[in-house]
C-alpha cells in the first residue's frame, strides 16, 4: 500500500477512538506517534452522530492515515434518547470513501440491566446493521457480555464484514466467529487478562486484528500511560509470544487481515 521516509508501514491500529476528548488537544501527536512507529492506518470510530462528523473531518484531515467509522455506541443508547438516526444515510452519501465503516455499534450487557434500555440497544443496533448492508460498509462491533445475542442478531443482515472489537469471549465461541468469517481484534490488555491471552492463543492468526481502543487506559506494561497507536507493536510481538510464532507472522496476518477488511470500502472520490 505504499511507503513512506522509505519504511514499508505495515502495522494497524484498527479500533480507536480519535475523536473522544481524552485525544483532546493531542491527536497530531498520535498521528506523529503513528508515522513514527509504522503504523500505517488509523480505523477511528465514533460514539454518536457528533464524534461521527468529527471522525469523518479527521479523515479529510489526514486522508492517508485516518479512516472513519460511523454509528452510535450502545453506551450512548443507555445514557441518551437523541441519537439522530435519521442524519446517518446522509452523512454516509456525502462522505463516500471517507466513511469506512459503521462503528462502533453493539450491545452490552455489562451496565445495562433495564428491558426497555436492552430493547432500545438492539432497536438502535439493528439499524445500523441495515444501514451496513444498505451501503456495504463493514461494521465494528461492540459485544460486552453480549456476545450470544450479537451473533445471533448478525446474520439476518448481509454485511461484507464484521469486526468483533475487543472480542472477550467465550473462548468456544472463536470457531463459530471463525466459520461465519468474522474477525476480532486483540488489545493492550492480553498482557494482563487471561481471558484475552487465551483468545489470543486460540483465535487463528487469520482473523485476529491489531487495536488499542484509545484513549481507554491500561494497566500492566502501560500502567500510567497515555494510549498511542503504537501500543500496537506491543500487542503484535505478545500475541506472537503468545502463540509461540514469529512476530513477522502476526505483524504480516495483522496487515493481511486489515486489507481485507479495507478492500470492502468504496473508493474515495
Amino acid at each position: 500500500m505504499g511507503e513512506q521516509c522509505g519504511i514499508s508501514l505495515s502495522y494497524v491500529d484498527a479500533h480507536l477512538h480519535l475523536a473522544d476528548q481524552g485525544f483532546a488537544g493531542r491527536i497530531q501527536q498520535a498521528i506523529d506517534d503513528s508515522n513514527e512507529n509504522n503504523v500505517r492506518y488509523l480505523l477511528s470510530n465514533a460514539m454518536d452522530y457528533k464524534t461521527s462528523t468529527e471522525t469523518i473531518d479527521l479523515a479529510k484531515r489526514y486522508p492517508s492515515k485516518v479512516f472513519a467509522a460511523i454509528g452510535v455506541h450502545p453506551w450512548t443508547v443507555t445514557n441518551t434518547t437523541d441519537y439522530h438516526l435519521d442524519k446517518f444515510q446522509r452523512l454516509i452519501e456525502e462522505n463516500v470513501g471517507y466513511v469506512k465503516a459503521i462503528g462502533e455499534i453493539g450491545l452490552d450487557g455489562k451496565y445495562t440491566q433495564d428491558a426497555g434500555l436492552k430493547k432500545k440497544q438492539l432497536e438502535v443496533f439493528k439499524f445500523f446493521l441495515s444501514l451496513a448492508e444498505r451501503n456495504r460498509l463493514p461494521t465494528a462491533i461492540h459485544s460486552r457480555l453480549a456476545v450470544d445475542q450479537v451473533l445471533d442478531t448478525l446474520p439476518a443482515f448481509h454485511i461484507p464484514k464484521v469486526l468483533l472489537h475487543w472480542y472477550d469471549g467465550p473462548v468456544d465461541k472463536l470457531g463459530l466467529i471463525k466459520e461465519k468469517g468474522y474477525r476480532i481484534s486483540i488489545g493492550p490488555a492480553v498482557f494482563y487478562s487471561r481471558t484475552i491471552s487465551e483468545i489470543a492463543r486460540y483465535a487463528d492468526l487469520d482473523m485476529i486484528l491489531s487495536e488499542t481502543d484509545g484513549p481507554v487506559k491500561y494497566r500492566g506494561p502501560f500502567q500510567g500511560r497515555l494510549t498511542q497507536p503504537s501500543f500496537v507493536l506491543d500487542v503484535v510481538r505478545k500475541v506472537a509470544e503468545i502463540k509461540t510464532v514469529g512476530i513477522d507472522a502476526v505483524r504480516e496476518a495483522v496487515w493481511s487481515n486489515f486489507q481485507d477488511l479495507i478492500n470492502h470500502y468504496p473508493e474515495r472520490q
